[in-house]
């Protein structure tokens, strides 16, 4: 079985587990839009999914440990 780690988009933590989605984003101060598909933690995804409501788009979950 092989165990990786990848990191999160937005809070650069190395985690197990990942989400992958994709949303536009806006913000005034960034002022980008993510159209690629990138891989979120679940706190920044539950964020994501909340701010993003109509862009956000679910990809599949990524995991560390394959058989």
């Amino acid at each position: 079985m092989r165990n990786r780690k990848k990191k999160c988009y937005l809070c650069d933590k190395e985690k197990e587990i990942l989400y992958r989605c994709r949303y536009d984003e806006n913000y005034l101060e960034r002022n980008r839009i993510i159209a690629k598909w990138i891989f979120l933690c679940e706190i920044c995804l539950k964020d994501v999914k909340k701010n993003f409501e109509k862009s956000y788009q679910y990809g599949g979950t990524w995991k560390s440990k394959k058989k």
